[in-house]
């Protein structure tokens, strides 16, 4: 289904986690994806009035992942290997209102890859969840709706891809 103006986009419907293609049990309601920032320097001089925050472009901030578990379950425990990567994808239903009647769904996907940085074993109180976490730091990531790929980041390959155009083509050519 393509992007048009006859569907408003309204909510997810629902999502699940999956942990090496294995569905995983007891994540909690929600996941944050995290924030894709460039690195920047700041510039200033002749012909600036002021100073300016400059992105380097494909050189990105660190991005943290963080899963939070209803209660301590297998799924955070086998995320802890310092040894292995951690391969995360999140599958969401997008529901979007259809302005000629009804609805239509979106598919999402989110891929990301990374390396265990904290873990979090919660806490224990009668009656609620231990709300136990894991904390990754992320050197691939790749966003996609209704199977168009719109960004796509890999730190460790120098990829850096917008709606699957290659950003970093003519610096590669230079160097």
């Amino acid at each position: 289904m393509a992007i048009t103006n006859n569907y408003v986009p309204e909510k997810i419907n629902d999502y699940n986690a999956y942990l090496n293609g294995t569905l995983m049990i007891g994540v909690t309601a929600s996941v944050e994806i995290p924030e894709i920032a460039m690195k920047a320097s700041e510039i200033e001089g002749i012909g600036i009035n002021g100073t300016l925050d400059d992105p380097t472009i494909g050189q990105f901030e660190s991005m943290e992942q963080e899963v939070v578990f209803n209660t301590l379950y297998s799924s955070a425990v086998d995320m802890l290997s310092p040894n292995e990567a951690v391969n995360l994808t999140f599958r969401a239903a997008q529901q979007t209102y259809d302005k000629n009647g009804g609805y239509a769904f979106k598919g999402t996907r989110v891929v990301e890859r990374g390396r265990v940085k904290k873990f979090k074993p919660g806490k224990i109180e009668k009656g609620e969840s231990m709300e136990a976490s894991v904390t990754l730091e992320l050197t691939y990531i790749m966003i996609e709706v209704d199977g168009e790929q719109l960004i796509e980041i890999d730190k460790l390959n120098g990829v850096y891809k917008r709606r699957g155009v290659d950003m970093l083509a003519e610096i590669k050519t230079l160097i």
